[in-house]
């Protein structure tokens, strides 16, 4: 049968409709292949350059950090120059056309922010090693000299310091901007790096050049200024840290210090509770019942020092009719870190103390050597203030000298308050002010406060355990089990360390007030101690909540306590992924806290990154350790690409 002539037409369209998409879907990978190309030729141009600049980077600081401004200003300029090369090649045509890509270009850009981040990071490191090098001795030049601290070559680094600060704050902003998705997981990973990096180093900066405007005021220029030192003692745990029970007043006069003679607090007056103003409404409401700011023996059962150092100026003020500037707050481990400067000392009475000894000697054995409170204090009292102050007079060992003072205010041994609002602002901005705040994300942590009036908690070891579910649209479950082991013994140490001191308690009872700081408001949903369920007190203070657990630890057992809570705003995102940030608030202790964090993102999601390093499976990260006084874990998660590409589409749609 012969074909019509409709259809011949037909037949000979099919090919060629065929043959048209072939041609189509051909052209597509093509341009796939050449943009693949591209930004794979701009990458790898800018890889080595890139990685080349990070590692300058680090051996800078490694060589400003042990005074050697000359290498370190050498690694500055070899990191500079290797961003610069990264940067131009990402910037030029071929980088430029790779970057333009939507999308696919998103790995280019991200390099290239990276790139132009890492040569202001380098900008801002030149400017402060340049500004160090101009000190007579560098850095060292900055630790006190003779007992003054050298307020002038404070002020002469201020200038350097605020640049440097304005390039960091560039820096971050420049990686915050970048894109973070589609593109190869070590990329995305290398600019978070870089970008919490940046963000980290601007803060620091910032709070740097704070303490550097305020410390001409601060060490005395415009007349003496006085502050109240307390010793604190954290055998007898407080929220702060311990028990104050000594005092003595530093004088800084144009930088010069002078310290006085240390007294037992039980010298200062008692007030009833509400007769010394409080310095804040939650502080009267949670801690006016042990005495608040009337009673120096409770007044820092709050953890948060500035308010603390609030209620002990105006306490001092009205039982001393002096007003004084500030508060330093000093347990025996900086101390340690003093004496590991300068030496042993040797302390009529004591013999001699030194760095492996002094936290043994102050919170236990001086019980035994001396029974009695008043000699006690004085030996005691005389100690430290040898050790202040041949540290400060030294005129060797500058760097050394400030690497003890920044380990010690790090770890929350030293706490210093200001009325300076420029200091008190830059040791917010540095995470070491030692304040409770309410932190973007979450907050969790344990407090405790003796409640045997022994110095037990010179035997007490704590192990935190607290996980965490993620899910919801910014929900989480907590679970958070405190352990507490009492290894007192029950005689051959005296009363004033074992007890008992309460109707009905034994030799060796640890009796804790155990406070776990969780994000408001945090829904209780169940608590046990040691397996029993219980009810728990709870409040809240400075917008962080609280729940709250008072009991007894024999000798030799152990207590726990598991508490487990709802709450809502903890983390930020949506089904295709997030961000959890999480703050831990931290208590010196005898023995460091065993801390242990376990993050489970949410359903669907892995987690493909964390600020700090954490062990990562899948859909879990653990962080394992004894927090600082600013430990902030941050974690990143992601459902799987096809899946967030589908969630991201229908959004829109589905909600």
């Amino acid at each position: 049968m012969e074909p019509t002539p409709q259809e011949e037409p037909r037949e000979l369209t099919r090919p060629t409709h065929r043959h048209r998409w072939r041609w189509v879907v051909l052209g597509v990978v093509v341009v796939l292949i050449l943009v693949v190309a591209v930004e794979a030729i701009a990458l790898l141009g800018a890889r080595s350059d890139l990685a080349d600049g990070r590692d300058a980077l680090q051996s800078a600081k490694r060589a400003a950090l042990a005074g050697d401004l000359d290498q370190a200003r050498t690694s500055m300029d070899r990191a500079e120059a290797s961003f610069a090369a990264a940067a131009d090649g990402l910037h030029d045509p071929i980088g430029t056309v790779a970057r333009a890509v939507p999308l696919a270009g998103n790995s280019a850009d991200a390099a290239a922010s990276i790139a132009d981040a890492g040569r202001l990071l380098s900008t801002a490191g030149a400017g402060l090693v340049d500004g160090l090098a101009e000190l007579p001795d560098g850095v060292g030049s900055l630790a006190p000299h003779a007992g003054v601290m050298p307020l002038a070559r404070y002020a002469a680094l201020a200038g350097a310091v605020d640049t440097a600060h304005d390039d960091a704050a560039q820096a971050a902003a420049t990686l915050a901007a970048a894109p973070d998705s589609f593109m190869p997981r070590v990329i995305a990973r290398a600019r978070w790096d870089a970008q919490a990096q940046a963000e980290r180093l601007s803060a620091d900066l910032d709070g740097v050049a704070s303490l550097l405007q305020g410390a001409p005021s601060f060490g005395g220029a415009d007349g003496p200024k006085r502050y109240l030192v307390l010793a604190q003692n954290p055998a007898e745990l407080r929220g702060t840290g311990g028990i104050w029970g000594a005092y003595a007043i530093l004088t800084l006069d144009h930088g010069r210090a002078r310290v006085s003679g240390a007294r037992p607090t039980q010298t200062l007056r008692d007030f009833p509770a509400g007769r010394v103003q409080d310095p804040s409404e939650d502080y009267a409401r949670n801690y006016d019942q042990y005495g608040g700011a009337g009673s120096w023996q409770n007044m820092n059962a709050t953890p948060d020092v500035p308010s603390a150092a609030r209620a002990a100026l105006a306490n001092y003020a009205l039982g001393e009719g002096a007003h004084l500037d500030g508060v330093f707050a000093v347990d025996p481990f900086a101390l340690q870190s003093l004496l590991a400067v300068t030496g042993p000392i040797s302390v009529p009475g004591a013999g001699s103390i030194s760095a492996d000894n002094v936290v043994d000697v102050t919170t236990n054995r001086a019980y035994t050597a001396f029974p009695g409170a008043t000699q006690r204090k004085d030996v005691l009292g005389a100690a430290a203030a040898t050790v202040f102050a041949r540290f400060l007079g030294m005129d060797e060992h500058g760097i050394a000298r400030l690497r003890a003072i920044s380990t010690a205010v790090a770890g929350g041994h030293l706490r210093i308050y200001s009325t300076n609002p420029a200091i008190e602002s830059g040791l917010g901005a540095l995470g070491v002010d030692g304040a409770l705040v309410d932190p973007p994300g979450d907050v969790m942590g344990v407090t405790v406060n003796n409640g045997s009036g022994s110095k037990i908690d010179y035997y007490a070891t704590r192990t935190v355990a607290y996980d965490v579910q993620l899910g919801g649209d910014g929900e989480a479950i907590g679970t958070a089990n405190v352990t507490i082991a009492n290894d007192a013994p029950t005689h051959g140490e005296p009363r004033y360390v074992i007890g008992p001191y309460l109707h009905g308690a034994h030799a060796g009872d640890d009796i804790p007030l155990t406070t776990v700081w969780c994000h408001a408001a945090c829904e209780l949903q169940s608590a046990t101690r040691d397996g029993q369920q219980i009810g728990l007190t709870n409040g809240s203070e400075n917008g962080v909540s609280w729940l709250r657990d008072y009991r007894t630890i024999p000798a030799g057992t152990t207590g726990t306590l598991s508490v487990a809570w709802r709450s809502t705003g903890v983390w930020s995102g949506n089904s295709s992924g997030g961000t959890y940030e999480l703050t831990l608030v931290a208590q010196p202790t005898i023995r460091p806290s065993d801390v242990t964090v376990t993050v489970h993102a949410p359903a669907g999601t892995n987690i493909v990154w964390t600020s700090t390093p954490m062990a990562v499976d899948g859909a879990t990260a653990t962080w394992r350790g004894a927090p600082s006084s600013a430990t902030t874990l941050e974690v990143r998660f992601q459902a799987p690409l096809p899946l967030r590409l589908l969630r991201d589409v229908t959004r829109p749609v589905f909600g």
